[in-house]
């Protein structure tokens, strides 16, 4: 098995592969085999090979190892200079934008991008996927713990969320300006060009290949002068970097090169 040196290990990731509509093969393998190994724990198994045996025979352990393998939460404004980079000198030069929140977890991202553009006047359609069901099953929802809430302006909590009895909902009129989409990235392929692709904190984990693969889509998605923002701590490989072109390279901004 590619990457897999193990040969239980190798058995734990066929079952994924064969059995979970997920491919283990694109992914980094220690931070894979980190949250197999936190499943393991969880119920009680110490070997790779006793695990897979359960796995391959219980839906439900398939549906759980699916969920902290894909995973991402998030909170609101989360690497706040990103947000006030978008909002002074991104967003500002936009008329309209088509906007995609790719890997979007819980919905924060893109519910905090509406918030942004509601702020400043800016009408915008802001797309929000990600590979796991039941993460968009909770963004589509828009209710958050408030410990979700602490990284942005007190007064955004007050104007555009209200209090409910499982936390705090995202209002109606942001909620509405974002839409939902359970997506593999593997599998994108839009016909609409985007103005603004976010996508933070997703390639950190998948390996070098499926990087370069993932960014030529981003590349193919956005409009001529399209922007990327990625995570803090994400760079372009580079065998990819002839796609893009650096704004700010502290807050991992880049631009489609023309």
């Amino acid at each position: 098995m590619k990457n897999f040196e193990d040969e239980d290990l190798g058995k734990v990731v066929s079952v994924i592969k064969n059995f979970m509509d997920f491919n283990p093969e694109n992914y980094k393998v220690k931070p894979l085999v980190r949250r197999i190994n936190s499943r393991m724990r969880k119920v009680g198994v110490d070997n790779f090979n006793d695990y897979a045996k359960l796995l391959k025979g219980s839906k439900e352990e398939k549906s759980k190892l699916k969920e902290s393998l894909t995973i991402n939460l998030t909170s609101f404004f989360r690497n706040k200079t990103v947000f006030d980079t978008l909002r002074s000198e991104i967003l500002p030069l936009m008329e309209n934008p088509v906007i995609w929140s790719a890997g979007c977890a819980n919905g924060a991202e893109p519910y905090a991008i509406a918030i942004l553009c509601k702020e400043i006047k800016l009408k915008c359609s802001i797309l929000g996927t990600d590979i796991d069901k039941e993460s968009i099953k909770a963004a589509c929802k828009g209710i958050y713990d408030e410990s979700a809430l602490t990284e942005m302006p007190s007064y955004y909590k007050l104007r555009y969320f209200e209090k409910v009895k499982e936390g705090y909902r995202v209002t109606r009129e942001i909620r509405n300006s974002v839409e939902f989409q359970n997506l593999d990235l593997k599998d994108a392929d839009f016909k609409e060009k985007f103005d603004l692709i976010f996508c933070r904190n997703v390639l950190i984990y998948l390996n070098k290949e499926f990087q370069e693969k993932i960014l030529g889509c981003f590349s193919a998605a956005l409009k001529r002068d399209g922007i990327l923002v990625l995570g803090k701590v994400e760079s372009i490989p580079n065998n990819a970097r002839k796609l893009f072109t650096p704004i700010n390279i502290k807050e991992r901004i880049y631009a489609k090169s023309k």
